[in-house]
């Protein structure tokens, strides 16, 4: 199959750009309706060049699974707002709380400026920059950068800080959540610390847009057995007899 030029731009974009590209951003880019850059991905997903995604679209040959924590924070905006929102009402004035690396978990740091006494424990370097001018307490989980994630605090150093703090809530999200109730993502690295803060938090929320739903990723964190609230902007009562001590927000 002979790539068009176009499609040789696309591919010549997704690799400035890390690898991942928004429909929206390739639209402004070359010019292009939504509709001719999807015919687009679609030839070049055929030819095992590109990877189709919630949004947008992510290069095969250096295809890890993590898209670029600046791509993530604009996709499915609207609905982590809402997720926010929900999970934020949770948090009482003193809490100390967990925020891992996700994009999700970004939008909820944005609402907390109305919680009062807060302690925030994250792995999340994005988050810290956030918070530096408020009046929280941010303990940052220390640690390696992650390769594939340019945003997020691994390894031992990381697992260990979260490991020696007792936390009140623990907001974490992931990739994938299957509709068995497998919460699932791309980042293997990235599991041990999350497994940390489920660990050590009285209460896990899950941080769900609809996008997660009903999809699958390579490394399994844990099941919904493990979590207390469900966060989403969709209906998930789906997964409430399966669950049925989970509550669902």
């Amino acid at each position: 199959m002979i790539r068009t030029e176009r499609e040789n731009q696309i591919l010549k974009l997704l690799k400035e750009n890390g690898g991942f590209i928004t429909v929206e951003r390739l639209c402004k880019e070359l010019y292009a309706s939504p509709s001719s850059i999807r015919r687009d991905l679609s030839r070049l997903e055929s030819s095992g060049n590109v990877k189709r995604c919630y949004g947008g679209a992510e290069l095969i040959k250096s295809y890890s699974g993590s898209i670029p924590f600046n791509y993530r924070y604009t996709l499915n905006e609207k609905a982590k707002k809402i997720i926010a929102e929900k999970a934020v009402s949770l948090i009482k004035d003193n809490s100390v709380i967990f925020l891992d690396q996700s994009s999700s978990a970004f939008y909820v740091a944005t609402m907390l400026p109305n919680v009062k006494s807060l302690t925030v424990v994250t792995n999340n370097i994005e988050i810290i920059n956030y918070l530096l001018p408020l009046n929280i307490t941010v303990i940052s989980s220390g640690g390696v950068l992650c390769n594939d994630n340019r945003s997020c605090l691994i390894g031992q150093n990381a697992e260990y800080t979260f490991s020696k703090i007792y936390a009140d809530f623990a907001f974490i999200s992931s990739k994938s959540l299957s509709y068995s109730g497998d919460i699932s993502d791309c980042a293997r690295d990235e599991l041990p610390v999350r497994d940390a803060m489920i660990k050590n938090a009285d209460k896990v929320v899950y941080l769900c847009d609809d996008s997660k739903i009903g999809t699958i990723s390579p490394y399994i964190q844990c099941d919904l057995s493990k979590i207390d609230y469900l966060v989403s902007d969709v209906d998930c009562l789906l997964y409430k007899q399966k669950f049925p001590n989970l509550i669902i927000l």
